[in-house]
């Protein structure tokens, strides 16, 4: 159920179509984003006031009509288009779907559905407007019609003199080369002497015209054969499709710039559909490896996704194929040359070919990971010993403590590094110090893990609780070969240590209290020169 409700709380947030909850009087009780892109109000500031606040006055009646009846069961829902104000006052033009929730008989609350159909409303706005002013063409003039024998033009309407930027006596009798794009001329006798020869129409063929003030237009021809005053002539019918031309013009070379956009990106930007790859520019080529298109195009995106990630690849794009956006989120990807790489990537739903699409933008984070590892691992390792520092031990620790285990801690404390940095300074005491890591890593192997907490302190964790027995001989092992000699500037030292041993649980349920009980067996176990003490209670 949670998982329902969750959900429907998703679909309701990202639906791109506003979505409401209302109360059976009108008040908003809960908005979705698309429905306060839609008004201009916060959502706070819809939730403050009712739907009948921002309905035009004129579409409030009939909508509280259908509101009323649907509210006393005479309608299962009921759906309109009407008017919003926008909060800066404009109109914004809505198709409204209503529903209600009921328990039992008893109506509880309003779902409603709203789409933006301004432009659709704006269009046929035009579309009206359009349609009226081509009845007043038709009605007061033909349409603009030329015929020509394929030399001189032999009739005229007022359209086209209009069009042409003449009169009907100065276009009459002037040759139809006047009025045709240069470059298109030759095109056009060859057209026009086909055309007579052949007595076969041709039917919407973009041309270019030219008027008398010599601007271009580019237009859609329809050209018959016919008779005219007794000898074979073509009448010509003429569409202005200048504006549409230039529409495309301008789609393409908004494209091109796209194109050339993407191509260029410093980003990898990657095209699938059915998880198959569908585009690549040149980035992603270069990041994923690959010397040509051919290489990754119509190949699988798990073929360049590390195992590890595959399955939360494929989740990804479930969601986005169902309209969601993913946040820029961290992977890797296996290169054509089996190189691994770390990327960090966006993913968002496009439609290709009227199919459900992702478009992938992407780029190599590698090094910055490395970096960000490398200081990671610094932040918890000693500098000098490459061990775990007192941090790091820290949260092991508590880990250990959290997760009710059983444990030894043996707290040491070396003795004999004083004498070597007065003697010989701290070089010669940091090299002694790394001789005994590396003994004391040696003799732990995988029963312990040994940390350096600064200085000459040390601390060893092992699992379980171990016995006397079990003690005295790692701690027997690890007094022996820290006693090895450890050359110095042509001397020879030696080391020994304290060591304090504290049980958890046994000895403290919480880190504080377990490290002062190790510190102070260490600390007894110094005084009496023993080299190890159990912490005694």
């Amino acid at each position: 159920m949670l998982n329902f409700i969750n959900r429907f709380e998703q679909a309701f947030h990202y639906s791109p179509i506003g979505m409401a909850i209302l109360s059976l009087e009108g008040k908003w009780l809960k908005v979705n984003p698309a429905l306060t892109d839609m008004t201009g109000y916060a959502e706070e500031e819809l939730l403050s006031i009712n739907f009948q606040a921002i309905t035009h006055p004129d579409d409030l009646e009939e909508d509280m009509k259908l509101l009323h009846e649907l509210i006393e069961g005479e309608k299962a829902a009921y759906e309109m288009e009407k008017r919003y104000i926008h909060k800066n006052g404009n109109i914004v033009w809505i198709l409204l779907s209503v529903s209600v929730v009921r328990e039992g008989d008893q109506p509880l609350f309003l779902i409603s559905q709203i789409q933006n159909i301004t432009v659709r409303k704006q269009l046929e706005c035009e579309l009206v407007e359009s349609e009226e002013r081509f009845r007043n063409l038709i009605t007061n003039l033909p349409d603009p019609v030329v015929v020509h024998d394929g030399e001189v033009i032999l009739y005229a309407n007022h359209s086209i003199a209009k069009l042409m930027g003449g009169s009907l006596q100065e276009v009459i009798g002037e040759p139809i080369t006047n009025f045709i794009e240069p470059n298109m001329i030759d095109e056009a006798k060859q057209m026009a002497n086909e055309l007579i020869e052949t007595n076969q129409p041709l039917y919407n063929f973009d041309f270019r015209i030219k008027s008398y003030d010599g601007t271009i237009r580019d237009a859609i021809f329809s050209a018959i054969p016919i008779t005219y005053m007794g000898k074979k002539a073509v009448m010509v019918s003429y569409k202005d499709i200048t504006e549409r031309k230039n529409v495309e013009r301008a789609l393409k070379e908004s494209e091109e710039k796209y194109r050339l956009l993407i191509e260029h990106s410093p980003l990898g930007i990657v095209l699938h559909q059915n998880r198959i790859i569908q585009y690549a520019n040149s980035k992603a080529l270069s990041i994923i490896g690959a010397k040509k298109h051919e290489d990754i195009i119509g190949k699988s995106i798990y073929q360049f996704i590390h195992p590890e990630f595959q399955f939360i690849v494929s989740r990804n794009v479930d969601n986005m194929e169902n309209g969601d956006v993913i946040p820029q989120t961290y992977e890797k990807f296996i290169r054509l040359d089996g190189q691994e790489i770390d990327v960090e990537l966006k993913g968002i739903p496009i439609q290709m070919n009227g199919q459900s699409a992702v478009q992938v933008v992407f780029w190599d984070v590698t090094e910055k990971k490395k970096e960000e590892d490398l200081v990671r691992y610094r932040a918890y390792h000693d500098t000098l010993t490459d061990l775990p520092n007192r941090l790091k031990f820290q949260i092991d620790l508590e880990e250990e403590i959290n997760r009710d285990t059983t444990f030894t801690v043996m707290y040491l404390d070396l003795h004999g590094l004083k004498p070597v940095n007065d003697s010989y300074g701290h070089q010669a005491g940091d090299m002694v110090l790394i001789k005994v890591t590396s003994r004391l890593t040696g003799v732990l192997d995988s029963i312990g893990l040994l940390y350096r907490l600064g200085g000459d302190e040390f601390a060893i964790v092992l699992p379980g609780k171990r016995n006397e027995e079990e003690l005295e001989g790692i701690i027997n092992r690890l007094i022996e070969v820290m006693k090895q000699p450890i050359y110095i500037s042509n001397s020879i030292v030696q080391m020994t240590a304290s060591i304090g041993v504290v049980f958890s649980p046994e000895h403290g349920v919480d880190m504080d209290l377990l490290l002062r009980h190790a510190d102070m067996a260490m600390y007894h176990a110094k005084k009496t020169n023993s080299i190890y003490k159990i912490y005694d209670r």
